[in-house]
């Protein structure tokens, strides 16, 4: 399951890199400006990552589609 990980106010992006892959989490991409990790991780393993030092929250990435601009409004 993709995730994003957002690190809590004064803590280094990095380190909280550090701790998520020591966990065994799958970072697969870093927003070092905005202070947030999208990664993956087992199905049920959300709630383990919010315990993780540094880490401020954790939500589920979803897919968000819009209809094509010339379609009708539904």
């Amino acid at each position: 399951m993709k995730v994003l990980v957002t690190a809590s106010g004064g803590t280094p992006v990095a380190d909280v890199v550090a701790r998520l892959e020591a966990a065994g989490v799958q970072v697969d991409k870093v927003l070092e400006a905005v202070g947030v990790i999208v990664a993956t991780v087992a199905d049920g393993g959300v709630r383990a990552l919010a315990e993780i030092e540094g880490v401020g929250s954790v939500e589920e990435d979803r897919e968000v589609r819009l209809p094509p601009p010339d379609s009708d409004v539904q």
